[in-house]
């Protein structure tokens, strides 16, 4: 109860912080619209005792009561409507814009392999629609209540047994509550079958699997597994409401059962002329708005407890996801340095085995460095704790002589370049695609074309129909989609818009590339010799012909430091690396490639 309460909490207040005045009006109209709607049985009431007793006057006053409240229902639940709908709206879009930040927003992405933080997320991407729509619901509630509450009332005024209807009523919420819990926790059981469900949809329908799902003839059989995947997650959910359909069953049957009772006890009343007949219409109608109210009970508590059970699951996201960046005061980033790693160690979240470490390594000040080893080593790992996206779990990372935990993330982030080996192919206009590398030259044109020219994309670019200006992707239209090779050197030209880093990573920078396109990258960053404030240029890569020239090179083997030191030092040592390089040149060689 408490986490739905704090919920509810949660929608009013963002529901005030956006449109305060607009809010305040749907809070207020919603039940008090309801129980004014209670006033056209009084006047009915009114206008059928005058009729009886043949005084025209009390049945015109019942008549343009029951006129007056018609209209006015009318015209609130119209305005109330517009207005609420209006703010679900924006309720909506604020919820979307917290989600994103909570999302991209923490300074660290450990959440991203939390497997508990997968699922949540996936139950509120299918399910973000309904933010808005707590706050709807929330309202609609309101007014049940207020409307339920006011025909009690009025009814008990004619019989005080009658009031005891709302005491027949809680079985029958029990029960809806005790089916919405069944299905909440069928749709928790499977949200990992509904995640595998996506990521099938996804492989079915994306360009970039279809060459390999036709070639292999997987249509069939990725189909299977998403209806398999499907019917495991719906069977959960419909066996809940099922299970719990009993329960509501018998929950109306008392209800119903005790209404017609209350009916029966006013119509002897009636009889033996000790309630009028305005006081009997007066009950009839108001014991149909109960069974209306009792009806609409269900699926809106129901559509209540689904909408704040998915703000409770974006609380759960804002917890799983860890502290923000933490508050200051901050050390001052110091000029160019060394980075050191002082034992540093890191697990991912639920793994029993580190990753990495622990490694005592240090990277001097304008280095470049290389970082070599089989699939498996840590080399990502060891890139991402560099770039501060993962902080270790043991040890620390000093640049320096500063412990970057006491550095500001930000201001880290902003003296750091990469192009990882998953780069992001952002489908916007090419000139925006290289530069959100640095946004404060994002419309600098010349700035832009100078990366596209480093990163040797300039040919291709000025080959795309409006050049800079082309529109990337298949997603708009006229988007031009481009060959992973013309990706990735979009993605090293926007690793090359800051001019000044104190940090370069480059983690498989050329995966997608033509050998000798790698080979003239690779060299291209390691033969330039570094001045006084050149950054730290870390390159992992497979191709150790191409990494002789660095200053340093790391050999990592699964997860620890195997060795370091120059090409030449490494091949006299005779080891790991000395190994790995003979059967690298001697494929080349084999293969007619130079090395």
């Amino acid at each position: 109860m408490g986490s739905w309460l704090k919920a509810a909490r949660l929608v009013v207040g963002v529901a005030v912080k956006v449109d305060p005045r607009r809010a305040l009006l749907v809070l207020v109209l919603a039940p008090l619209f309801n129980v004014v709607a209670a006033a056209q049985a009084i006047g009915l009431r009114r206008m059928v005792d005058g009729a009886a007793a043949h005084r025209f006057t009390d049945a015109l006053a019942g008549g343009l009561i029951l006129v007056l409240v018609t209209v006015f229902i009318h015209q609130a639940s119209a305005v109330a409507t517009d207005l609420r709908q209006v703010l679900q709206q924006r309720v909506g879009l604020e919820f979307d814009r917290r989600l994103m930040a909570l999302c991209s927003g923490p300074s660290h992405v450990g959440h991203y392999q939390d497997p508990e933080f997968l699922d949540t997320a996936e139950l509120v991407r299918q399910r973000r629609t309904e933010f808005g729509g707590a706050f709807a619901a929330l309202v609609e509630n309101a007014g049940l209540f207020a409307r339920f509450a006011a025909a009690v009332a009025l009814i008990a005024t004619v019989s005080p047994i009658l009031g005891l209807l709302p005491l027949c009523v809680v079985p029958l919420a029990l029960a809806i509550r005790r089916q919405a819990n069944l299905v909440t926790a069928a749709e928790q059981a499977g949200a990992e079958d509904d995640r595998r469900r996506t990521a099938l949809l996804k492989l079915a329908t994306d360009a970039a699997a279809a060459p390999e799902v036709r070639l292999y003839r997987l249509g069939a059989e990725i189909a299977v597994r998403h209806r398999r995947a499907f019917t495991a997650a719906a069977y959960g959910r419909e066996a809940a409401r099922a299970r719990g359909a009993v329960a509501v069953t018998a929950g109306w049957l008392l209800f119903c059962a005790a209404l017609v009772a209350g009916l029966g006890l006013v119509t002897q009343s009636v009889l033996a002329g000790r309630a009028t007949a305005g006081e009997a219409v007066l009950v009839l109608l108001l014991g149909t708005r109960l069974v209306g109210a009792t009806t609409g009970l269900s699926w809106l508590i129901a559509w209540l407890r689904r909408s704040l059970h998915t703000v409770a699951l974006y609380r759960r996201l804002a917890e799983r996801s860890g502290p923000d960046t933490p508050a200051g005061p901050f050390a001052e980033l110091p000029g160019p340095g060394d980075l050191v790693l002082h034992g540093v160690g890191f697990r991912y979240p639920g793994a029993t085995e580190p990753a990495l470490g622990p490694i005592d390594l240090r990277l001097p000040a304008g280095a470049r460095v290389a970082v070599v080893g089989d699939n498996g080593a840590g080399k990502s790992t060891l890139v991402a704790l560099l770039a501060g996206l993962h902080p270790p779990t043991e040890g620390r990372i000093t640049y320096g002589g500063t412990d970057l935990a006491r550095i500001d993330p930000q201001r880290w982030y902003a003296r750091t370049t990469a192009v990882f080996q998953d780069f992001c192919r952002f489908e916007l206009l090419v000139r925006e695609s290289v530069g959100v590398g640095d946004l404060a030259g994002l419309d600098d044109r010349a700035a832009v074309g100078a990366a596209v020219d480093s990163a040797g994309a300039a040919g291709f670019v000025a080959a795309l129909p409006e050049g800079l200006d082309s529109r990337l992707g298949r997603t708009f239209d006229g988007g031009t989609d481009l060959s992973s090779g013309q990706w990735q050197k979009l993605a090293l030209a926007r690793g090359r818009m800051r001019v000044t880093p104190a940090l370069v990573l480059l983690d498989e920078p050329a995966a997608s590339l033509d050998p000798d396109s790698e080979a003239d990258l690779l060299r291209r960053y390691l033969a330039e010799r570094p001045a006084a404030t050149a950054p730290i240029t870390v390159v992992v890569s497979h191709r150790l012909t191409t990494v002789r020239d660095a200053d340093l090179i790391v050999v990592l083997h699964e997860g620890r430091l195997a060795e370091s030191g120059t090409h030449e030092e490494l091949l006299g040592r005779g080891g790991r690396y000395a190994t790995m390089y003979a059967l690298h040149a001697a494929a080349y060689q084999d293969g007619g490639v130079s090395a």
